[in-house]
Formats: C-alpha cells, sequence, structure tokens
C-alpha cells in the first residue's frame, strides 16, 4: 500500500518526504458494522482522556472526533500522518487526501486497544493539537501492520523542548 499512497500524493508530495506506511482502516465501528452487517449495533466511543497515553507532547487535543467515511487508508510519512479516502470498489487504493497533518500538530498517541472476536480490529486514537481526535480501527488483516505504523509514528514525532 505503501506504493499506492506514494503514487497518490503525486505533486502533493512534500520535497524529500519519504512514505513510510500506508494502512486499510475503518471509522470507529466500522470492522464490526462490515463484518456484522451492522446488526449488532456500533461499538461506542470511548473518550481520548480514559486512553493510557503512549506519549502526550504536553498539546491540548479538543475531544472531538473528526469526521470520517466508513473507510479510509492512513498513512504516514516522515513528515506527516495522511488521511485519505479509499478509491477502487473492490481493491482498496487512496483516492483523495482527506486530511494531512504534520507530525508537529500530534499532541498524543493513545495505546491501541485490540478488539476481540470475530470482528477483531486494533483501535487507534491520535489527538491532533487545535483539531480534534483521530480516531481509526484497523481490521484484523490489518492489525500487525497499524501496530508497527503506531509505533513508528511514536518514534518520529519530534521531541518536545523540555523545561
Amino acid at each position: 500500500m505503501t506504493e499506492k499512497v506514494e503514487l497518490s500524493l503525486g505533486d502533493a508530495k512534500l520535497p524529500g518526504e519519504r512514505v513510510l506506511y500506508g494502512v486499510l482502516a475503518f471509522r470507529v465501528g466500522g470492522v464490526r458494522t462490515t463484518m456484522i452487517g451492522g446488526a449488532a449495533g456500533v461499538a461506542g466511543s470511548v473518550g481520548a482522556a480514559t486512553m493510557a497515553v503512549i506519549t502526550s507532547r504536553g498539546r491540548a487535543a479538543p475531544d472531538a472526533p473528526l469526521q470520517l467515511p466508513g473507510r479510509i487508508i492512513i498513512a504516514l510519512t516522515d513528515q506527516r500522518l495522511l488521511v485519505f479516502s479509499v478509491g477502487g470498489v473492490v481493491v482498496g487504493r487512496p483516492g483523495k487526501v482527506l486530511h494531512s497533518f504534520a507530525l508537529d500538530q500530534v499532541a498524543w498517541v493513545g495505546e491501541p486497544e485490540l478488539i476481540p472476536g470475530a470482528a477483531q480490529a486494533l483501535r487507534v486514537r491520535i489527538g491532533i493539537a487545535g483539531v480534534g481526535v483521530l480516531a481509526f480501527e484497523h481490521p484484523r488483516l490489518q492489525v500487525t501492520e497499524g501496530r508497527n505504523m503506531i509505533r513508528r509514528l511514536v518514534r518520529e514525532l519530534p521531541q518536545s523542548p523540555t523545561a
């Protein structure tokens, strides 16, 4: 998927920018809805304040969740965190860029939560300073890649200045 993200960025790619990850995701509750056809309802949203935090950069992010379509592609470059719409019906590919955040806008990264069961998913919450909470989940087949991307995101974040 990284190559597809690279192609989709085209001229929007920043000078020297390297695409590190591109992973299929769903808005929160989307994996379960897709697996069960919506019959069992959608998992509720948990407030960002109740999440264990991997990293906190001391900047506030509003608690408001960012609006996302059902399926998305989350991409991480060495300079930005991107959210793409999904193009293609059968094989997902990055469509248009819905959100683009410089890594210094990332205020915190919540501990990814593995949702067990037939509709297994890795739920992720990321606070974006001055914008809100980017909340999504990776389906079963993308759990490992999603975990790796979040670990890499945490490593890529600019260090906060110490007082």
